[in-house]
């Protein structure tokens, strides 16, 4: 009788739900990028990827949804099940930016995401194709106030660090510089080298390696500190715009009530893929500063930023009614 007991008891255990922990992930992973392959949130996934199939024990499927500064790929996660198989890689112009502009976006990034964890933060370089004259920042600056609308700037899309940048710079100098948004990057970088735009506020990943050949030439930084790997290039408060700070983010999301141990199982397993060192040595060669901070504390940078984001947008007058 014992042992039918124990049988019976061991037999309905079996039967129970299990936590989510327990058994997940049962299939593939599914990391949304919300850009074109070769964006800087493309060249992080891409870097982690093996690592988090090791750590999964399943195949994660890297699916680029570009458009609408990130915002597509990002709904697609805010009307996804709460399960934590698709994750998404945004930057923070889909998430604290154009939740403020107008057209509206179809999510609440508070209400419908789940914060995982910021991978890091990426200052914008200003950059030019090397086949132009300018050798500084005063240079560009007092040619596009000599020659107003004469200049172009490109950028990724409307609320995009890139776009902001140049905006606010166009405020703080009282410029006249025109923007084209490009919907992907690789089009942007070859634009900008073949002198068809002026200059971009261009992303540190994806520039480092067209600085380092000589292709374009770095004109500022936009972060408030100069660059660890670009030492040698000043910031843009330093050439005249005192105060001057863009710096974008890029971090992980999952859809709002996925349980929270499968938010746990993601957090640890992205933290221990950006900690492998060849992973980590990748991103800061390329300009990134490593965040990797817990959800909590991410939710508090989104918190944060969003109304921050809309004072910078009603400023730089780049913001809808």
């Amino acid at each position: 009788m014992k042992r039918l007991l124990t049988t019976l008891l061991l037999g309905l255990a079996a039967a129970l739900p299990q936590p989510a922990s327990a058994a997940w992930p049962e299939r593939p992973v599914t990391l949304v990028i919300p850009f074109a392959g070769g964006a800087a949130a493309d060249v992080m996934a891409r870097a982690m990827q093996p690592h988090l199939q090791a750590s999964f024990g399943q195949p994660v499927v890297i699916l680029n949804v570009p458009g609408a500064s990130g915002s597509i790929g990002i709904d697609r996660i805010a009307k996804a099940p709460p399960d934590g198989y698709m994750v998404v890689l945004p930057g923070d112009a889909g998430v604290v930016v154009r939740p403020s502009m107008q057209p509206p976006v179809p999510y609440d990034p508070q209400r419908d995401l789940a914060p995982i964890t910021m991978v890091g933060r990426t200052p914008n370089v200003i950059t030019i194709s090397a086949r132009l004259p300018y050798r500084s920042l005063a240079e560009l600056v007092a040619d596009a106030r000599a020659r107003p609308g004469a200049l172009t700037y490109a950028h990724a899309g409307l609320g995009t660090s890139q776009h902001i940048g140049a905006e606010v710079l166009k405020q703080m100098g009282n410029l006249d510089i025109t923007g084209v948004a490009y919907p992907v990057s690789s089009q942007q970088l070859m634009d900008v080298m073949e002198a068809r735009v002026t200059m971009q506020f261009g992303n540190i990943i994806i520039q480092t390696p067209r600085l380092r050949d000589g292709t374009l030439r770095a004109l500022a930084v936009s972060g408030a500190t100069r660059a660890p790997s670009l030492p040698d290039v000043p910031t843009v408060a330093e050439q005249g715009f005192p105060g001057f700070d863009v710096t974008a983010w890029y971090g992980l999301f999952a859809r709002a009530g996925t349980p929270p141990e499968v938010i746990a199982r993601l957090h640890h397993d992205f933290v221990a893929a950006i900690a492998v060192p060849e992973v980590r040595a990748r991103l800061v060669d390329l300009g990134v500063e490593v965040v990797a901070n817990t959800p909590a504390e991410f939710a508090t940078v989104v918190a944060r930023d969003i109304p921050r984001m809309r004072q910078v947008l009603e400023k730089a007058g780049a913001i809808g009614p």
